[in-house]
């Protein structure tokens, strides 16, 4: 079993875990390329708003792919509220954050990611 099927395993409804944790997580690698720390309030609105000024490294593909996973995120956290409801829903993105702050903390004890946003 791969880690990602072994992540989607973990979750309540397996579906939608794996959903939202394979976009978090590609997220979390994006901002790590385009050096961006995930979680600070209003970003992921500037990210939407396609302002590059948010990254630490100018790389504007890889900024198009993480405003394009965001968005997909987006779409599909509203799929998850309508087929699970808001609180499984809330669930599911808490457990992802929460490997996804676990996965950052274990590449670089530097870097802290504190992700409110997801």
């Amino acid at each position: 079993m791969s880690e990602k099927e072994d992540r989607g395993a973990e979750f309540k409804n397996p579906y939608w875990g794996r959903q939202i944790d394979a976009i978090a997580h590609e997220l979390s690698r994006l901002a790590i390329v385009c050096d961006i720390e995930l979680g600070r309030p209003g970003l992921a609105e500037r990210i939407l708003k396609n302002d590059k000024s948010v990254c630490g490294r100018n790389n504007p593909e890889v900024f198009q792919q993480m405003r394009q996973h965001l968005m997909a995120l987006f779409t599909v956290e509203e799929r998850a509220i309508e087929q699970l409801g808001p609180d499984e829903t809330k669930d599911i993105l808490d457990q992802v954050r929460e490997s996804v702050i676990e996965m950052r903390k274990a590449g670089s004890a530097s870097q802290s990611l504190p992700i409110d946003e997801l």
